[in-house]
């Protein structure tokens, strides 16, 4: 026969026991399900970050195709980063050094390094630890190249452009361009860089996107744009190569919408 103990803890402490039970693991539950929540909001805001859109080469062609696009669509323009990659003649030689300089934090003393800089047929600025990487339109400092700070001058603005290669910003997806269709950079480059240097062989598509992806993230997209003559035909089926037909001559910027399906799909998959 139960005691009179015996028929308070089972009348009244357990059922007690049992609610208390269910309602911390109530609690639990929705500790988790409210932790949950939070991070697939976190995942969410993550994933639906504006997309970064960053030129690694080889010429001034994708800065006018961008500045093109904002103008039409300036509601667009914080999507874009301007870099050291701007208004300059980088081979895919140059992308590569610097991006595994940026990679070994080496970047900015090769920058600063004033003694490595050097003039060509008074116009054309170089800097010994950049290979193939022209500073093209730095034609006035390089006139000027021996007077007191200009150097420093240059310098100095290098430095800047090169901030999101040295402090790469987390958050948001990074979506690399690079293109070698500027209709006059073979003559350009002529006597400068070697030709087959800004030509997409396999070997520096991948090289490229590795060294990339390990600066930036896993998540970085990217696309190559081509004339086909320059293109290895390997590469011609790849999603993220895009063949274009457009002649050789002396033009530089390109149909003002060459880019805009480009930009506007890459913008477009982002917000989706």
């Amino acid at each position: 026969m139960p005691t009179f103990a015996g028929k308070f803890h089972q009348n009244i402490i357990a059922p007690l026991l049992e609610c208390r039970i269910f309602y911390n693991s109530k609690n639990i539950i929705l500790d988790t399900a409210r932790n949950l929540k939070y991070t697939i909001k976190g995942m969410t805001r993550m994933q639906t970050q504006p997309p970064r859109l960053l030129t690694i080469g080889s010429s001034c062609i994708n800065r006018f195709q961008f500045d093109f696009f904002q103008d039409r669509t300036p509601d667009t323009a914080h999507y874009f980063i301007r870099s050291l990659f701007e208004s300059n003649i980088i081979s895919l030689v140059g992308t590569e050094a610097i991006l595994q300089l940026a990679l070994k934090q080496e970047l900015l003393p090769a920058i600063r390094d004033i003694s490595a800089y050097h003039v060509a047929w008074d116009a054309l600025i170089f800097n010994r630890h950049l290979p193939d990487v022209c500073f093209y339109h730095e034609t006035e400092t390089a006139q000027n190249f021996a007077k007191p700070g200009e150097k420093e001058r240059l310098v100095s603005k290098l430095c800047h452009q090169a901030g999101p290669l040295v402090q790469p910003r987390t958050g948001g997806r990074m979506h690399l361009i690079w293109s070698n269709i500027q209709p006059n950079l073979p003559h350009a480059v002529e006597n400068l860089m070697a030709w087959q240097h800004f030509q997409l062989t396999e070997e520096r598509h991948q090289t490229i996107k590795s060294l990339a992806c390990a600066l930036f993230g896993s998540d970085t997209r990217f696309t190559f744009i081509s004339v086909a003559q320059d293109l290895d035909p390997g590469l011609a089926h790849e999603p993220d190569v895009q063949i274009v037909d457009l002649p050789r001559g002396d033009t530089y910027e390109g149909p003002p919408r060459l880019f805009d399906t480009l930009l506007s799909e890459i913008i477009s998959k982002a917000s989706a």
